[in-house]
C-alpha cells in the first residue's frame, strides 16, 4: 500500500514525509506514492531532495506527471496534456538522478488527469501511446543526462 503525498492531504510537506518514513512499522508493505510535482511549491528542487532522503524502501511507486491546470478544470487539449513529464517546468533530470542514486526498484507511471475525470486523455489508443510515448522519450533523455 502507497500513500500519494498529495497536497492539502496527510502527506504534503517535506516534514510529514520524513516523519511518515521515520515511523513506518512496516516499508515493505507501506510506503510513499511519490508525486514529485506535488513538492514543488516547497522549491524546484525538494524533489530531488526528498528522494535520498526517503530512500528505495519508503518509494514503492513514482508518479511521473507535472502540474497542469487541466487537471481541475476544462481546457484545450493541448493545456491539458501539460500535465504530461517534459511539457511542464519540472526537471526531471534531478529526479531520475536521485533514484538512481537509491538504486529505484519502484514502479513508475507517466499519468494525467483527463477533465472530466473518467474520459481517455485522447480519442483513440494510438494517440495516447503516442502522447505517453513522447513522455517516456523525454524521461529516457534525462536518464541520459542522469548517467553523464
Amino acid at each position: 500500500m502507497a500513500f500519494e503525498n498529495h497536497g492539502n492531504a496527510m502527506l504534503h510537506s517535506p516534514d510529514s514525509m520524513r516523519y511518515f518514513a521515520e515511523f513506518n512499522p512496516d516499508p515493505k508493505h507501506i510506503g510513499i506514492a511519490f508525486a514529485p510535482h506535488h513538492l514543488q511549491s516547497f522549491g524546484d528542487d525538494m524533489p530531488a531532495k526528498m528522494i535520498p532522503e526517503l530512500g528505495n524502501e519508503h518509494i514503492p511507486f513514482i508518479y511521473f506527471q507535472e502540474y497542469g491546470i487541466g487537471s481541475k478544470k476544462r481546457v484545450d487539449k493541448e493545456t491539458e496534456l501539460e500535465q504530461l513529464p517534459g511539457r511542464g517546468k519540472l526537471d526531471y533530470v534531478p529526479i531520475v538522478k536521485a533514484l538512481k542514486k537509491i538504486k529505484f526498484t519502484g514502479l513508475a507511471e507517466i499519468f494525467m488527469h483527463p477533465t472530466p475525470r473518467g474520459i481517455p486523455m485522447l480519442p483513440t489508443a494510438k494517440a495516447i501511446t503516442d502522447e505517453v510515448n513522447k513522455s517516456r522519450a523525454y524521461i529516457d533523455t534525462c536518464l541520459e543526462k542522469a548517467n553523464g
